[in-house]
């Protein structure tokens, strides 16, 4: 039985060669190929590569320079001297250019490519609430801020080093590879006084030596891969960590619960300080064998040519030893590209499967949401029809029905039940965020919903942008939002519109839900759900929104969910979810507007 690895993580699975390069083609290709911006980074990297060409050819021109160079100090041949010199300043400008242009055509392509792939996977996973629903469907990816802004990067970042220092190794090797077959012909391969030469033999060695380099690495150094994967994962898991203590220091701090939170991050770093261990092993013994065989590469050819050059006067002088010398190591070093790149490469891998992770929950999550059986229609009659609705649990549990529900425009209806009886996630049905249902919804065309929670969400900004979301700034005049402000009970916010803050940190419970009432009145929606949104407000503050509510927005339909019974006295209708007979299951059912829910 085979030994189970233990540096394996959970999400890292081994991958064939060919299965690692179509997961590139498939994350990399819709730049290239559907991106409104593709013919400029084509153009871009035409150039690109005509740079790459003149670098290997002029490359290939200072090898020869350099024999001459040589041999002109060898042989005390001045006019050979002068004559060079010439021939060095003329490679050397088309040198420092073509290097110098490529890095910076490089960068600008990159740039390009970064901004376009973050904006696709930012809409990947905020389009049609995905982002939600990898959470509902139970398959959302560890961390996927950090996919997005870490992962992105370091994938175009590594695609274009390796891609291009590929098809630069490509050339280089063709360069070479012609230059050390005309050499071969020249030069004896003497061993033990023997010439053992044949047509191509330097290139022969070069890819036999190449093969076995390489498999000595890949045996110490497979294992960096996946330790590399779950670096990533851990220190992600640790930063998330410490956010979340930022995000829920009041709670923290009013339970004095810092003890077990530094006791619980630690135990999260930990995580990450082992696997660190674990991956400086690792490095250390294939470090040790890469520099091991770093030296023998050193040696390699001086034995191969030394023979030749010392003993039999094989060769015309010191330049040409060099020159050979020279092409043969960048064979060999061609040959050996995996083996050379092997660590980055490891980290490469790493960063691929995380990133293809993403793609492949996305589709799974697209796929179960159009796997749903809830019929979505629109009608013209501003109204809400539910039909023989059936609502489950991820489980697969039956969580709630509903029969037969018309709420007409206009409307005041409550939602009341106990808790866990599935008021909220109606709601969500509702909203068409929850997958997970049966039957038939016709919801009214072209009107404005907004929902309320209990716990309003606050993007980090501007007072301004915090009441207008999920508008943006400048859809309301400052005067409009000081008068929502006043009218929710806020008046001490109206000198702070252009403060930026963390407003869901530094405002109480009560204090935010008048915020989001404000929101509300600003938006003037068709349709007001109301998910427990007033459950923080004393019964007096909760009557005076309601009633201000009723009044300025009588043509809105109004559903709330609540558990107070002074909640009835502002809605026309109540809709009570009650036990069903399939146990743990409720039924949405209308009773007198009177009714009181014990």
């Amino acid at each position: 039985m085979a030994k189970k690895d233990k540096y394996a993580g959970s999400g890292m699975k081994k991958q064939k060669f060919s299965v690692v390069v179509k997961r590139i083609w498939k994350m990399a290709s819709p730049y290239w190929t559907k991106s409104e911006e593709k013919w400029a980074s084509i153009g871009l990297l035409v150039v690109s590569l005509l740079m790459m060409i003149l670098s290997t050819m002029v490359t290939r021109r200072m090898v020869i320079w350099n024999k001459d160079w040589m041999n002109a100090f060898n042989n005390r041949d001045a006019q050979l001297w002068m004559q060079q010199i010439g021939v060095f300043l003329i490679v050397g400008v088309a040198m420092v250019f073509s290097g110098t242009f490529n890095t910076y055509i490089t960068s600008w392509i990159q740039v390009r490519w970064k901004r376009w792939m973050t904006s696709y996977y930012m809409d990947l996973w905020l389009s049609n609430n995905t982002h939600y629903k990898m959470q509902v469907t139970g398959s959302e990816t560890d961390n996927p801020d950090q996919r997005i802004s870490e992962d992105i990067i370091q994938f175009i970042t590594y695609t274009w080093t390796y891609t291009f220092s590929f098809v630069q190794n490509l050339l280089t090797m063709g360069t070479y590879l012609v230059m050390l077959w005309d050499l071969s012909a020249t030069i004896p391969l003497i061993i033990g006084g023997v010439d053992i030469s044949f047509p191509g033999y330097f290139i022969v060695i070069a890819i036999v030596y190449a093969a076995i380099t390489t498999l000595i690495s890949h045996i110490f150094g497979k294992q960096l891969s996946r330790l590399n994967y779950n670096q990533q994962m851990y220190d992600a898991n640790f930063r998330y960590s410490l956010v979340r203590i930022r995000e829920c220091s009041e709670q923290i701090a009013l339970l004095n619960g810092e003890e077990v939170e530094h006791a619980r991050a630690m135990s999260i770093f930990g995580d990450s300080v082992l696997n660190t261990f674990r991956t400086m092993n690792r490095t250390l013994k294939h470090g040790m064998v890469t520099t091991t065989l770093a030296y023998a590469d050193a040696m390699m050819f001086t034995f191969l040519l030394g023979p030749a050059y010392f003993f039999h006067g094989a060769m015309d002088g010191y330049g040409t030893f060099m020159q050979v010398a020279t092409a043969f190591q960048n064979v060999v070093n061609s040959f050996k590209w995996f083996y050379t790149n092997y660590t980055g490469l490891a980290i490469y891998i790493a960063v691929i499967d995380r990133l293809y992770a993403f793609n492949e929950i996305y589709e799974r999550t697209e796929a179960i949401v159009n796997e749903s059986k809830l019929k979505r229609t629109e009608n013209d009659k501003g109204e809400i029809e539910v039909k023989d609705l059936d609502v489950y649990l991820p489980t697969g549990h039956l969580q709630i029905s509903a029969k037969d529900l018309v709420i007409t425009q206009g409307e005041k209806i409550l939602i009341k039940g106990r808790s866990g009886a599935g008021k909220t996630t109606l709601f969500r049905v509702l909203a068409g965020i929850w997958p997970y249902a049966d039957g038939n919804i016709s919801l009214p065309a072209d009107k404005k919903v907004i929902v309320l929670p209990q716990k309003p969400y606050f993007p980090i900004g501007t007072l301004i942008e915090a009441v207008s979301y999920p508008m943006p700034a400048g859809t309301y005049t400052r005067e409009e939002i000081r008068q929502a402000l006043v009218d929710v009970g806020m008046p001490q916010l109206v000198d702070r519109l252009d403060e930026v803050a963390h407003w869901n940190m530094i405002l109480s419970g009560g204090e935010q839900q008048r915020l989001g009432i404000a929101r509300a009145m600003l938006y003037d929606p068709d349709f007001l759900f109301f998910d427990e949104a007033t459950a923080s407000l004393d019964e007096k503050s909760e009557a005076e929104l309601y009633s201000m509510i009723l009044e300025r927005m009588k043509k809105t339909t109004l559903i709330s969910i609540g558990h107070r019974s002074s909640l009835q006295q502002y809605h026309s209708r109540v809709i009570m979810a009650e036990h069903a007979a399939k146990p743990g299951s409720f039924e949405f059912v209308e009773t007198a507007a009177e009714a009181s829910y014990t």
